[in-house]
Order: structure tokens, then C-alpha cells, then sequence
């Protein structure tokens, strides 16, 4: 298991970050396309590639979002306030492996009744759960991670990594979930099959 405490920032969130819309950007492969246009569960296809699956918490509090998830998520400065937002990040593993890295930007309203004691339950099990979620359009990020961020996570070299993420919509409540594919996701491995 990672040593949370010695990451300092799970999701990369400085200025180097650009989100893309859907379309914008070339993916190099269809395999890598189906992982990050698929709006199925997340979880799901992950289970289905591996024999144990785990999310670790790194932290989840009510915390201010950036400026710019605010605008994705169309919230008025006056709702922008600590205490209307739960920040959520999570490591997904795939037998015993990080595979993706994910944040998640939380109406409080939802933490306090439908996501109640989530805990290290998977939100994509309540969400893809629930019919009455809707999910809008992808945006997609391809980056460089740096050695800091790659040495922080025990992970491999690799020139770019992938990402998407999406808002999702019930009633007046809006939720952002983004997912960083990390170097050892089988969203890289076209020889992957599930099983």
C-alpha cells in the first residue's frame, strides 16, 4: 500500500493542466479511446481486469475546489464556500497496483444523505447505480508527469499519461469526477483481456 502521508498532492492540479473537450484531442489508439470515452463504471471494467481491486482513500474533506473545476461544474461564487464541498481522492488498484488516480468534487448536500459513510466504497458503485445521475460530454487531459510525481507513486517512466473527466448531474446538484490512467492501467495494454 502507498504511504499516503509521504504524497503531497494526489491529483496534479497546477497550471501546466489543460483539460480538453472531447474531440479536441488526438488519442493514439482505439484501445486507449474505448478506456477513455467509455462512460460505463469505471470500476467495473477495472474489476473485470484483475483478481483483487481496492480503493485507497488518500483524503476526502470538505475543501474548496479550483477556480476552474468551479466553472466546469457551473457553481455561483457566492456556493463557492468550504462548506458546500467535499474533495475526494482516491488510488484505484488493480492487483495490488495503482492504476488510476481519481478526484471527485462533492456537493455536501450529497455527502450527507445519498453518499452517506462512503468510506473506501468505490462512488462509481452509487452513481452508475442510481439512474437518476447524468453525465455529460468528456474532457480529456494528456501529460507529461513529472520524475517527483512518478517517484511519489513507485511508478514507471512514461512520456505521457491520459485522463478524463466529466460532471455528473441529479436534480440541482453538480458533481465532477476526474480519473488520472496511471502507467501501469491496463488502458495502456491492448493485450489486456478481461476476465
Amino acid at each position: 500500500m502507498l504511504n499516503i502521508h509521504t504524497i503531497p498532492r494526489a491529483f496534479p492540479l497546477d497550471d501546466d493542466v489543460t483539460w480538453n473537450n472531447q474531440g479536441r484531442l488526438s488519442i493514439p489508439n482505439s484501445h486507449l479511446a474505448s478506456w477513455l470515452l467509455n462512460t460505463g463504471s469505471l470500476t467495473q471494467r477495472l474489476k473485470s481486469r484483475c483478481e483483487e481491486f481496492r480503493v485507497q482513500v488518500v483524503s476526502q474533506r470538505q475543501e474548496l475546489a479550483t477556480l476552474e473545476e468551479y466553472k466546469q461544474l457551473k457553481v455561483q461564487s457566492a456556493q463557492q464556500r468550504v462548506q458546500n464541498w467535499q474533495v475526494r481522492e482516491v488510488i484505484l488498484h488493480g492487483n495490488n497496483q495503482p492504476w488510476v488516480l481519481a478526484r471527485s468534487v462533492i456537493p455536501q448536500a450529497l455527502c450527507e444523505k445519498d453518499f452517506l459513510d462512503l468510506g473506501n466504497k468505490p462512488l462509481g458503485h452509487l452513481i452508475f447505480n442510481d439512474n437518476r445521475f447524468s453525465r455529460e460530454p468528456f474532457q480529456l487531459l494528456c501529460m507529461q508527469p513529472t520524475s517527483q510525481f512518478l517517484h511519489a507513486y513507485g511508478l514507471p517512466h512514461m512520456a505521457t499519461i491520459w485522463g478524463r473527466r466529466s460532471v455528473f448531474r441529479f436534480q440541482q446538484h453538480a458533481m465532477m469526477v476526474a480519473e488520472l490512467f496511471l502507467p501501469q492501467a491496463p488502458a495502456y495494454r491492448e493485450n489486456d483481456v478481461e476476465q
